[in-house]
């Protein structure tokens, strides 16, 4: 499997109730650190994800959850010049579709990934990428 992660499949990793999700969540991270998948985690996640932590949890968390994702055999994309343009191209298909959204699925359609993971409705509409979720 090759796919990009989106900021909500690493909150909804720590903050779900749902033990059915996180054992889900986790076998998909280990699939996508295997020698036959390919995980990707674009900037901008670490970005939001760094972020919410630390306003809602401060500093101290937000660096140690941060750096447990950076950790992760992962691929980490930077946002780069076909990325940026994919992400406008996208942004003026989609009207209501937010900047860190098209950047996620642009990295995906640059990465020739199979799908984004995430529940996100912004990047569900978009008919240049498949999402997987639980």
């Amino acid at each position: 499997m090759k796919a990009v992660l989106d900021t909500r499949f690493f909150i909804c990793s720590l903050e779900s109730k749902d033990e059915q999700f996180k054992k889900w969540a986790k076998i998909t991270l280990q699939t996508l650190q295997t020698e036959n998948s390919d995980g990707f985690v674009p900037s901008i996640v670490i970005h939001e994800f760094y972020k919410l932590q630390l306003e809602d949890l401060g500093k101290e968390v937000a660096d140690l959850r941060t750096n447990a994702i950076l950790r992760l055999d992962l691929n980490m994309a930077n946002l780069d010049l076909a990325i940026a343009i994919e992400a406008a191209r996208l942004r003026c298909r989609y009207a209501e579709l937010p900047t860190a959204d098209a950047i996620i699925a642009a990295t995906a359609i640059k990465e020739g990934c199979e799908y984004v993971i995430t529940d996100d409705k912004h990047i569900k509409q978009i008919k240049e990428t498949k999402t997987k979720w639980l």
